[in-house]
């Protein structure tokens, strides 16, 4: 019986082996790139599995010593999944599953951008996509440098902790998420919302980067491809303080902390850097809240 329970554990590590194997690789700020095209440039579909295994025997005495249907069962989970890593090795094709992109906003429910601007009228359209823009580059770059940090200004609590824990993954796997060729091709602001407490602008962004992890310690790639293009869809969500206005007099922002009272230039932190208060800067200025990954497709 024991032993039958060791064979049986052995086969479940491998096939756990084989499912991870399988999966997807995930990288740039977020984890919207993937080894798998997905969203409007090529087809998707949702992937889900789940093997459950109840048995204390080994898969050759149910096949062999009437373990029935369940044995069987077994037997073919590992076939297929042996079949089709065998198979995308084969072709060249990717390991892992398609990925779904994910659902912009409707746009039925957005106001016009132009509305905004009655309200606010120092808002420039092309300032905000030049600062998103700005932002997204910035953004690829903190990624591989390990150190995100410098977006803390732009960033609400909890995407700024999202893509810390990326980060900080990385760091414990001695690997570097490498992202080159960084390029914004077009922006697109789709329009707002607003309520009592926060205005929402959502806007689309068109990217192209190259995108893959390393090795700290070979420098070897472990994931991705240093020469194939990614182009990226994004939707970005930004929130500012329902009521504030552009001050576009201003070029630095330099509001007091609410703990201790010292100055904090809010371009270079959204952190008091005496007493480590963070600061909201969306009460001062626009800051991203929500990333969507629509779509990507790869070249090359």
């Amino acid at each position: 019986m024991k032993k039958n329970f060791k064979l049986l554990t052995v086969l479940l590590i491998a096939v756990a082996f084989l499912i991870t194997l399988s999966l997807p690789f995930s990288a740039d700020l977020g984890d919207y790139s993937g080894s798998s095209d997905y969203g409007d440039w090529g087809s998707s579909s949702d992937y889900s599995s789940s093997y459950d295994y109840d048995s204390d025997y080994s898969v050759i005495p149910f096949i062999s010593g009437g373990g029935g249907d369940f044995g069987i069962v077994i037997l073919i989970v590992v076939a297929v999944i042996i079949y089709i890593m065998i198979k995308n090795k084969k072709s060249g094709g990717s390991t892992g599953p398609v990925a779904p992109g994910a659902t912009g906003v409707d746009r039925s429910t957005l106001k016009p951008m132009s509305a905004l601007k009655e309200a606010d009228p120092m808002f420039s359209d092309a300032n905000f996509k030049e600062k998103l823009s700005n932002l997204y580059v910035q953004m690829q770059n903190c990624c591989t440098a390990k150190d995100i940090e410098p977006l803390r200004p732009y960033l609400t609590d909890n995407l700024y902790n999202q893509f810390n824990r990326q980060i900080e993954m990385l760091k414990q796997t001695n690997r570097t998420n490498r992202i080159d060729r960084i390029a914004v091709l077009d922006v697109e602001l789709l329009g707002y919302t607003s309520d009592s407490v926060n205005t929402t602008v959502y806007a689309q962004l068109k990217t192209r980067i190259t995108d893959y992890i390393i090795d700290d310690k070979t420098g070897a790639v472990v994931s991705g491809s240093n020469t194939a293009e990614k182009f990226m869809v994004y939707e970005w969500a930004l929130i500012r303080s329902e009521g504030k206005k552009t001050d576009a007099s201003v070029e630095s922002k330099v509001v007091n902390c609410p703990n201790c009272g010292a100055p904090v230039n809010l371009n270079h932190t959204a952190r008091c850097e005496y007493c480590g208060t963070v600061i909201a800067s969306s009460d001062f200025d626009w800051t991203l809240t929500s990333v969507k990954g629509i779509s990507q497709r790869t070249s090359g």
